[in-house]
């Protein structure tokens, strides 16, 4: 098995390595943050659920980077400032803001990652057609086994980088969604303590 990956890696040249590595730190990021984002929605829905059925219920405090973003929100609000409802909302809108980027961690970089994975594709395309072209230049174009090889690696290329982005951008899409819901589940609880301010 290892013998035929390697063998499919030579086939493809240097880009195929490239496309591989790159493929991998993509799935290794989806996986992360898959788990992250997943542990976030739990402990929201959580605290959704305790600020919903108890008028005494607050979030634990903030203890490491599993917190429940409710608690991260609660944790952050400067209460000295707020007087009333309407520095409530100032307050909640800014680190709702601030939170955001954290939350999101590195799923920008996945969707660099997973549009760059079709162009890596289509560099070893070109540079499988060069070497056909240079084949030609050399030997004519009467023997077709000689141009196989820069065939072979221009379509190898080009099949790896689609296979590679399709199932990135595709989970990337899924985990943006799952995101939302997190955001979505936050801002209802933030809402049921804004109702209960007085």
């Amino acid at each position: 098995m290892l013998d035929s990956f390697l063998a499919l890696m030579a086939r493809g040249g240097p880009v195929m390595w490239i496309i591989f590595v790159t493929a991998w730190i993509a799935f290794i990021m989806l996986a992360e943050r898959a788990v992250q984002i997943q542990l976030w929605i739990n402990q929201a829905l959580r605290d959704q659920q305790g600020l919903e059925n108890n008028l005494s219920y607050l979030p634990q405090s903030p203890a490491g980077r599993n917190s429940s973003p409710v608690a991260i929100l609660l944790h952050r609000l400067n209460w000295t400032e707020i007087r009333n409802r309407s520095d409530l909302a100032k307050q909640l809108n800014i680190r709702l803001t601030e939170l955001m980027p954290r939350l999101e961690g590195t799923l920008p970089t996945i969707a660099i990652l997973g549009s760059l994975l079709p162009m890596l594709g289509l560099l070893g395309t070109v540079i499988g057609m060069i070497d056909v072209f240079e084949v030609i230049s050399r030997h004519g174009a009467g023997d077709p086994g000689k141009m196989a090889h820069g065939i072979s690696q221009a379509l190898l290329t080009t099949a790896s980088g689609l296979i590679c982005a399709i199932p990135v951008i595709f989970i990337h899409h899924l985990l943006v969604r799952r995101l939302k819901f997190l955001m979505a589940v936050t801002e209802q609880s933030m809402l049921i303590l804004y109702n209960r301010h007085s």
